[in-house]
């Protein structure tokens, strides 16, 4: 077994919150005590709560849930029981993992989930913290045999997807925030990152990135924004893998509807989502700003905003979207 492979079997065995002793664990997975040691100080940096003690040997702070493709396999429809799934512990960006799978042969809908992702990237070049064990980190590969064009509003739908799964089990006053961006109570739950490829006319591909924080540690956080999780707003314990079923069934539920007619038949579940829906708002384009009144969206996922001189469409790209009063 390499080393990644001895890093997951020795979280594995760690998961349960109990103690196990230096030789016992070393006995389990066929190497030295040292050899334990030199592992555990690897999980330890990347930002596990690992202690050790005396006699005991060494522990977890608190039981991890691992995410495993049974568990996630559990809590999907019959139609997507061959869809490809493809777990990590450690990846650098799943959307980055995606795509190597593509340059293998990948089926469309393939997807990959991580515990953390060491460079996860959001909208305009920032960083997505990752932390292990805390959340989902998906990516999905899905073919645009229609073209690039294909993708207008795909970030859209992908949020109300997002929307729609938590409302489903139970939670109230979600928003999506034009175009990527999912809210529980106007902090920030989810985000996702839509990158295209593809040649302009021809067939393209979108590899479709997504961060949904479940448990998010406010002691490891660096974001400098409000945020929040799901385990915040509900009474019952966190199954991380009954959510990553439950997040990709609506998603790939929301990409077939995007697929057949963009977003016509979406515009009304949208509206009662939209963080902005009649509301002033400012539009921040590099160095330019203007505002006007949120009027929704188009089929196209294109920002409606009445202004001064009339209705305008703005598309994603660099433009950012902000309370007016902010």
């Amino acid at each position: 077994m390499n080393g990644q492979e001895l890093d997951s079997r020795l979280l594995q065995l760690l998961a349960d919150g109990e103690f196990h002793s230096g030789e016992r664990l070393g006995a389990t997975l066929n190497v030295s005590r040292a050899a334990v040691h030199n592992h555990i100080e690897k999980l330890t940096a990347l930002g596990l709560d690992i202690f050790r003690v005396s006699g005991k040997g060494y522990r977890l702070a608190k039981p991890l849930q691992l995410l495993n493709e049974r568990g996630v396999r559990s809590n999907l429809p019959p139609v997507l029981e061959n869809l490809p799934i493809y777990l990590h512990h450690v990846t650098s960006s799943t959307n980055d993992d995606i795509r190597f799978i593509i340059a293998s042969g990948a089926t469309p809908g393939s997807c990959v989930l991580a515990e953390m992702q060491t460079h996860g990237r959001g909208r305009r070049g920032k960083q997505w913290h990752s932390p292990f064990g805390n959340n989902l980190y998906l990516s999905i590969y899905w073919p645009l045999s229609q073209g690039l064009n294909a993708a207008m509003g795909l970030s859209v739908a992908l949020g109300l997807a997002i929307a729609e799964a938590l409302s489903s089990a139970g939670i109230e006053n979600v928003s999506v925030k034009w175009p990527n961006d999912v809210y529980i109570e106007r902090k920030k739950v989810a985000g996702i990152l839509v990158e295209l490829e593809g040649q302009a006319g021809g067939e393209g591909q979108a590899i479709i990135g997504i961060g949904l924080n479940l448990e998010m540690d406010e002691a490891q956080s660096t974001i400098d924004q409000p945020y929040t999780s799901v385990a915040a707003h509900l009474s019952e314990p966190i199954n991380r893998n009954w959510w990553a079923g439950e997040l990709i069934t609506h998603c790939m539920r929301m990409l077939s509807v995007h697929d057949e007619d963009n977003l016509k038949g979406l515009l009304e579940v949208w509206r009662r989502y939209d963080h902005f829906y009649q509301k002033p708002v400012k539009l921040i384009l590099g160095k330019h700003e203007q505002e006007g009144i949120c009027q929704g969206i188009d089929e196209f996922g294109a920002l409606l905003v009445q202004q001064e001189d009339g209705l305008k469409r703005y598309f994603g790209g660099e433009i950012s979207v902000r309370n007016a009063t902010s």
